[in-house]
Order: structure tokens, then sequence, then C-alpha cells
């Protein structure tokens, strides 16, 4: 008897040093699953969101950059408990054409989790002067993925990011985890939108890791546009064109032509996956873009549409509008094709790159920024990042 009660109490005691041991290794490491990730901003908004594994609670701090720059101190705390998940916070009331600083802190028992301290920037009223990056086609390679998100996150005077579609190759957590691996630091100090493409949009993950501007169709997040300056930004979900259901495309092309009713006088970008011309890739979406969406853009005095499902960088000109293929952001690369789609301005293969806008007063000039060629699945880093293709585009006098 007493050797079986002493054998119990070993047990015992092995079974209390378990959980012990369980507690301590899950205080150990973080609690968050990924982000911070920068969403919509706006002149007073701004929107951030990020997932916990486990249920903790939280302050997510936030100052005006001078003000925490010089202090140390923060100027607003928001305190939440228990909180497991997908979390969306929206700040309201900011200054426009300012520049924040923000951290969020775990709290779990006794353990402390912060962040690193991430900046954001207000929209400025008016927006005569500011600088956006845009790519895409980002699936199936992470640290590709990573090296062009990197060397974006290197331009200190970007406002916010693009991405133009597919970004992993199924919306499942476990290629998420490497997306938002490959964006981390992008994402900390950029607001990140992203535009539907490939299967992006087939789970609701897509709609619950991002905080998208308003526009409409699923989560009023499907298709959405927002104005900055002289510039009205439009982002289309181009794979309703492909869908066995017709209502979602059809939806969006009324919702198109009233939002182009409503941008006269301003530069129109608009951002779809499917390209409408690509020497690389024309497939039945893209014919009925061009059946349906080109009228729409050509009458409304749309100035460029950025794609990304060609991977690669192409650059055509038609009825007055620039059609820019930018497939660099990771993704296997598609081989020179042997012929040109009439228009081609300038064509380039086998490359890692991203687009960069600059608006100067009533001008916007797009660079194209290459990161690293890729040969017989080599990279050779750009040696110089000089721009491979630039051309300005101008509101008339």
């Amino acid at each position: 008897m007493n050797a079986i009660r002493k054998t119990r109490g070993i047990i015992l005691v092995l079974c209390v040093a378990t959980v012990f041991a369980v507690l301590v290794q899950a205080q150990s490491t973080p609690p968050w699953s990924w982000g911070p990730i920068l969403g919509a901003i706006s002149e007073d908004t701004a929107a951030i969101t990020w997932k916990t594994s486990r249920s903790v609670g939280f302050d997510f701090s936030y100052a005006l950059a001078q003000v925490y720059d010089a202090s140390g101190q923060w100027e607003e705390t928001l305190t939440y408990s228990n909180h497991e998940g997908v979390a969306e916070i929206w700040l309201r009331d900011l200054l426009p054409g300012s520049s924040y600083r923000y951290q969020l802190v775990f709290y779990e028992g006794d353990a402390v989790y912060p962040t690193e301290v991430g900046t954001f920037h207000t929209m400025e009223a008016g927006g005569r002067s500011y600088a956006f990056a845009l790519y895409g086609a980002s699936n199936s390679n992470p640290d590709r993925h990573k090296l062009v998100a990197d060397q974006i996150a290197s331009e200190e005077d970007v406002t916010f990011v693009i991405h133009t579609g597919q970004l992993t190759e199924f919306p499942s957590e476990e290629r998420y985890a490497n997306l938002f691996w490959a964006i981390s630091d992008l994402a900390r100090a950029n607001p990140f939108l992203p535009v539907i493409g490939g299967n992006d949009g087939e789970n609701s993950i897509y709609y619950d890791s991002f905080a998208l501007p308003k526009g409409g169709g699923q989560n009023g997040e499907q298709w959405w546009s927002f104005d900055y300056g002289v510039v009205h930004f439009v982002a289309l979900d181009s794979t309703t064109a492909s869908a066995s259901d017709a209502s979602a495309f059809h939806e969006q092309t009324a919702w198109l032509r009233h939002d182009l009713t409503e941008s006269q006088g301003k530069l129109v970008v608009v951002f779809c996956h499917d390209p409408l011309h690509s020497a690389s890739l024309d497939r039945s979406a893209g014919a009925l873009l061009r059946d349906v969406w080109e009228p729409i853009f050509q009458d409304y005095g749309v100035d460029i549409v950025f794609s990304s499902a060609a991977h690669c960088y192409e650059h055509v000109y038609k009825t007055g509008i620039h059609y820019v293929v930018s497939g660099g952001g990771g993704a296997p690369l598609t081989a020179e094709p042997a012929d040109r789609t009439p228009g081609t301005v300038f064509a380039r293969y086998g490359l890692l790159h991203y687009v960069r806008g600059t608006i100067a007063d009533t001008a916007l000039r797009i660079e194209v920024i290459p990161v690293a060629s890729v040969v017989d699945d080599k990279l050779y880093l750009s040696a110089t990042g000089n721009s491979i293709d630039t051309f300005v585009l101008s509101l008339p006098d």
C-alpha cells in the first residue's frame, strides 16, 4: 500500500509539474499570431488589425510622433481585457497631415508582451505632395515576397501601399501566417490595402484580416475607392468577371459608373487584378473586362489601370489610358512571350519589382523599381534600384 501511495504521489507531482511547464511555455511565447497591420486611412482616421492566439488583455497606445519622440509618453491609451482572435480598431478625430506613433502591449498574468512601436501618417488636406507604392502577385514564395516588401518599407515617404491581388495561393491560416511574416515591417508603418485577385476573396479570412476603405460587395469591402488630393483611387474585384454567378459583376459595374461620376476633375487610378491588355495572359476575364469596363474607363477619363495576374512588368498605352501589369511581388515569374500586345510601351520579364507613384501638385510620376532578377530560379539583386520605366500623368490645364 505504501508503495502504491508513493507512486501515486510521484504521478501527482509529475502532473502538477507538467501543467506548470505548459503554463510557463504559454507565457514565454507572444500571444499574437500576426500584426499589427495598418489599414484604411483618411485625414482624421486610421484603422489597425491584428490577431491573438489566446485570450489576453492589451493596451493600445498612440500619440503624435513629435510628442512621443520628445517625451516617450503616449497621449491616448485604449485598454481591453480578455480578447482572442482578430481585432480591428479605428482611431478617429486625428489631425490631418500628421505623423503618429503607436504600440500594442499584451498582458497575460505577470507577463508583458510589447510590440515594436509603429508609425502611420494621416492624409493631408488637399494632398498635393505624397507617395504611394504598388505591387502584386506575391503567392508561393514568402522569402521573395519579403524581399520586395522590405525594400518598399525602406522608402521613407510612402504614405500607403496597394497590393493588386493574389496574396497567397489560397486564403488559409498557414499561408496567411507566411503573408503576415513577409509584410510585418511594411504593414506596421504603411497602410496595406489589398485588392482581390486569384483566390483571395474565397474565404472570410481576407475580410477579417484587412481594414479596407468602404465601397460595395461583400462586407462593403469587395470593391472600394477613396480620394487623396487630386487623385481618385478605385479598387475593383476583377474575379467577378469569371464567376459562375454574374450578379456581382453587374452590381460592381453599376457601382463603378456611379463612383466615377463623382470623380470628375481628378486623376483616376484603377486597380484590378486581371489585366485588360497583356501579352502574357489573355483569358476570358480579360476579354469581358475589355468589353464592359474599358468603355467605362474611356467615358469617365480613367488615366491608368494597374493589374498583376500576369507575373511580369508590361506597360501598354491604348485609347489614352495607361495599362500597367506589375506582377513581381514574389510569385513564380512569367516567361517572356514571343509577341507583344499592340500599344506596348515597355515590358520586362523575370523581375521582382514594385511601382512607386509620387504626387506633386497636379502631376503623378510613375517609377518602376527593380528589386531582383530571377534567372534559372536564382536571385540577382538590382545593382542600382533605378527606375526601369518612368512616365508622368497630369491633370489637364
